[in-house]
């Protein structure tokens, strides 16, 4: 998780946001899966669309 907060700090995001994140450990990991299979939907969703 520390990886994620000095991108976050690198990118340009301010350390109050980040400090918040780092407060809330599990909004942040269900964030990061959620956004994991973001791109898996899009694909089937895709795959499928151009099947049907």
């Amino acid at each position: 998780m520390d990886r994620v907060y000095t991108f976050l700090l690198a990118i340009g995001i301010p350390q109050a946001v980040v400090s918040w994140l780092a407060g809330r450990r599990l909004l942040v990991v269900v964030l990061l899966g959620v956004l994991a299979w973001v791109p898996v939907i899009a694909l089937i969703w895709l795959f499928m669309t151009l099947i049907a």
